[in-house]
């Protein structure tokens, strides 16, 4: 292979590597990026409230501690908590709700029009302290993303875990949350990986750029000044010409 074409082949695999990652369009979510989780309005009966065109009517909890609607962060692990309200207009669903697994919903991605994944959460009697009934709280999530568009998602109560308290009529939710990209890996650790294995590469491949550099520099100088002014003075040493006008020149000297 020659040389050039080997330099030209490396531009390519730099181009390549440095694109590895993933640039998310405008309509794709980003990393940190808020999702609202709401869910189909119950009434007292454990029905779904619709409005005049027959569809349901969609309410989100707004949390105690953010005073803004629930909202989990795409590709974003761990604990969030949820606290909500007597008053709140989600309290009544969520009481209903448990006659029967709750209907949600979140946007796959930031369309004008966006498509939603809809998801069922299944709220518990659970036992307190002292014996007390009250709602169970404890849930892990689970999502799935694809190049910043949501394909899949779950939220399952966990009932074998310490309960958080209610004070004061209002009701705390805790979920744990994981992200994977895919089916199977988890963001935090495909974050990770970019991290410490593209980077090196592209270390790699601009070494070799620049030596490719070194390469065509190196040879525009020697073809273009080295060489020619070799054989200028080798033609010069050949000529015969040239020869017997530097012993003319001799013999005038003398």
């Amino acid at each position: 292979m020659h040389f050039p074409l080997f330099c030209t082949l490396v531009l390519v695999l730099v181009g390549t590597a440095t694109a590895g990652k993933h640039t998310p369009a405008n309509d794709e979510f980003k990393l940190g990026d808020s999702i609202k989780v709401e869910c189909a309005q119950i009434d007292e009966n454990g029905l779904e409230v619709t409005g005049p065109n027959g569809i349901a009517q969609w309410i989100a909890p707004t949390c105690v501690e953010t005073r803004r609607p629930l909202t989990v962060y795409y590709g974003r692990d761990g604990p969030i908590q949820c606290s909500v309200q007597a008053s709140d207009d989600f309290q009544q669903t969520l009481v209903s709700s448990l006659q029967k697994p709750l209907r949600c919903r979140v946007k796959r991605n930031h369309l004008k029009y966006p498509e939603y994944l809809e998801m069922y959460i299944r709220f518990q009697w659970v036992r307190g302290r002292g014996g007390t009934k009250r709602i169970g709280g404890n849930f892990n999530g689970v999502f799935h993303g694809q190049r910043g568009n949501l394909v899949a998602a779950s939220i399952y109560p966990v009932v074998d875990q310490a309960l958080p308290e209610t004070v004061g009529g209002v009701s705390t939710m805790q979920f744990n949350l994981r992200w994977y990209e895919g089916m199977s890996v988890l963001m935090a650790n495909k974050r990770h990986e970019e991290e410490f294995i593209i980077q090196p590469v592209v270390a790699l491949m601009f070494c070799i750029l620049t030596a490719c550099f070194v390469y065509v520099v190196g040879r525009v100088y020697v073809e273009g000044s080295v060489i020619p002014r070799i054989l200028r003075e080798a033609k010069a040493k050949n000529d015969p010409d040239n020869k017997d006008d530097g012993d003319t020149e001799a013999k005038k000297t003398k």
